[in-house]
């Protein structure tokens, strides 16, 4: 089955000044973190809109070199370097991880940062075309868990072993666009779109407007393609899961995703659409819930208030489609 991943922007408005307090509605565009972001806002003129732009740029820019497990001198990858050390991190980086520990907890590891050895193994993998063998994936393991990352008091960090890589891929953006959305309200500016390749943070609504529009798609169980359009102010949603990033070895089919537990990359299937009051809760429970699958998801929703959920797992012969019944709430009926 052909698959896509996207979140359309449906909101129509034209450029133009409202009464009172007139605003125009500007967009840009900047690569970084792997991805395309996509920054919309109101703002009362372009010359200051610019200047704007350019410092949530900065902004981004800045914490893609605190958290990038690509560059080699990025802080995170600094981190992973000392061992059995407490090592005085960033504001940035001790949040995130924080925040990661938490997830972690509530997700009963299926969301965990410190599987970089392993997401390692199954990218030369995809790369490949060579399926990682038990041992490999073993020796990676070993050097994975979130057991042995110490979060500590006054913003520092302990490693006990050797060997780890942390990834932050399944967070990382979500964060950078709620530090965006922080950064345009300290600016005044309080209606503002960050899309993340994909997954969007979003504050108040448009002048004028009730809501932002926004959309996404999946696919019913006959294969057909159904685009949904969904209205938030002040949230974040994401997408997440092997429904539109997977690769085929040896017949099998399987995830950019890594099942903590099991070190292996998950078969499932699914597609997983998550609402959240910010972008790096969004992110990193779209992340969980691909790996727990629909029925477990389940029980997790049940006790994560703030959060709702649209899943989808396209397993032959066993098609399921499944939603909190506060996504509803979001959906716009046609």
């Amino acid at each position: 089955m052909k698959t896509t991943k996207y979140f359309l922007l449906v909101c129509t408005l034209q450029i133009a000044f409202f009464c009172g307090n007139a605003q125009k509605r500007v967009s840009y565009t900047h690569q970084q973190m792997g991805t395309q972001i996509g920054l919309v806002f109101y703002a009362p003129d372009s010359l200051k809109a610019d200047s704007v732009a350019q410092l949530v740029f900065d902004r981004i820019d800045e914490l893609n070199l605190i958290l990038s497990d690509y560059l080699p001198q990025s802080e995170l990858n600094r981190l992973v370097k000392k061992v059995n050390v407490n090592v005085k991190v960033s504001e940035d980086l001790f949040n995130i991880l924080k925040l990661s520990e938490a997830i972690n907890i509530k997700t009963n590891g299926a969301f965990d940062v410190s599987m970089g050895p392993v997401v390692a193994l199954w990218r030369a993998a995809r790369k490949n075309g060579v399926l990682p063998t038990d041992q490999q994936i073993e020796a990676a393991k070993n050097r994975s868990g979130f057991n042995n990352i110490r979060v500590l008091p006054n913003s520092e960090v302990t490693l006990s072993t050797s060997g780890m890589q942390l990834d932050l891929g399944g967070i990382g953006k979500g964060y950078a666009a709620d530090e965006a959305i922080a950064l345009l309200k300290e600016m005044g500016i309080q209606s503002a779109l960050v899309d993340m390749g994909g997954d969007i943070t979003v504050s108040d609504a448009p002048p004028d407007k009730a809501y932002w529009t926004l959309g996404f798609s999946y696919y019913d169980s006959k294969g057909n393609e159904i685009f949904t359009k969904i209205k938030l102010k002040n949230q974040a949603v994401a997408t997440s899961g092997d429904l539109y990033q997977y690769f085929n070895i040896d017949g099998n089919r399987y995830s950019h995703i890594v099942d903590p537990q099991t070190g292996i990359a998950i078969t499932n299937n699914i597609q997983v659409t998550t609402i959240a009051p910010n972008g790096a809760m969004a992110d990193a429970y779209a992340s969980a819930l691909s790996v727990l699958g629909v029925e477990k998801g389940k029980f997790l929703l049940n006790y994560t208030p703030g959060l709702e959920a649209f899943m989808v797992a396209d397993i032959p012969d066993a098609y399921q489609k499944w939603n909190t019944s506060g996504f509803l709430d979001y959906v716009i009926a046609e």
